[in-house]
């Protein structure tokens, strides 16, 4: 057989090309569409609120009246903590909104998950020394996880809570650990009782007198060092809500002091107090 005989051109026949029926794409298409909208629908009404009774037992049952910890027998129900805190890393007011009608559900989520996140991370530590304060920029830096995004403790209290809710009485509810922090309260809040958790932290907190003590005999008010930090919080909250153009902090502290100690400050002209603050115990806060 001759090279050239072998060598002949393949003869291509032609492909005819079926017409596309534009009403099946049509039809195609809003059938995807029809699933990733059943999809989507069919996630969000599977995503549910943290749920609290988990927190409410635990703090119930190793958190004493004076806000301290039995974190020994704490840490023999860390995996029921840390179900807890894997609830909040999923879904939070951001991912899931329509969980959250309104703000006060929004921030009783927000100092809910501050608390419990303080306290699943020292619990897992527990009985190291300084868990807390010797190296205090990694304790509060510590990754941690709110519906679906990365935050750190820092972030959650002054990025996402002050910054949001601009509530001063959030200051005598998030704990963070410490004796001279707020005592941290036992169970969770109730839904649709955030207003009256907050109130009752902050009398909790301003009756008690290792936070604030009034001598009327030589008007000096010493207060928690808490109150110095954060005073623009609490003269701000003065300012846009009880229209004080030169706020001080007695007038703060007159909103949910009671008894005696009410009156004799009450009383005080406020050009004529001396404010002093109480030395901060870093210690933990823990049951001895």
């Amino acid at each position: 057989m001759k090279l050239g005989t072998m060598m002949q051109p393949i003869k291509m026949q032609p492909i005819k090309m079926q017409p596309i029926n534009k009403g099946r794409v049509r039809m195609f298409s809003l059938g995807i569409l029809l699933l990733c909208s059943f999809t989507f629908s069919a996630l969000a009404q599977e995503a549910k609120k943290p749920d609290d009774a988990i927190f409410d037992r635990l703090t119930r049952t190793y958190v004493n009246a004076q806000g301290q910890v039995n974190y020994k027998g704490l840490r023999q129900e860390l995996p029921a903590l840390k179900s807890f805190v894997d609830q909040l890393a999923v879904v939070s007011p951001d991912s899931h909104p329509q969980l959250f009608p309104d703000e006060m559900e929004k921030l009783r989520y927000f100092v809910t998950a501050y608390n419990a996140w303080v306290l699943y991370l020292v619990t897992a530590e527990y009985p190291k020394p300084n868990i807390l304060w010797t190296r205090i920029g990694l304790f509060r830096n510590r990754p941690i996880r709110l519906g679906g995004q990365d935050s750190s403790l820092e972030d959650l209290e002054h990025g996402i809570i002050r910054k949001r809710f601009a509530d001063p009485r959030i200051h005598f509810y998030v704990n963070c650990a410490a004796l001279s922090c707020p005592p941290l309260p036992q169970g969770a809040i109730a839904a649709g009782k955030t207003d009256q958790a907050l109130n009752e932290a902050a009398r909790r907190f301003i009756n008690n007198p290792k936070y604030v003590a009034y001598n009327a005999a030589t008007k000096r008010l010493e207060i928690s060092r808490i109150f110095k930090w954060f005073s623009d919080d609490f003269t701000g909250y003065l300012k846009t809500k009880r229209g004080l153009q030169q706020p001080h902090i007695a007038q703060f502290i007159l909103l949910y002091l009671e008894g005696e100690a009410k009156e004799a400050l009450a009383k005080t002209p406020l050009n004529e107090l001396t404010v002093s603050y109480f030395g901060y115990d870093k210690s933990l806060n823990e049951q001895k």
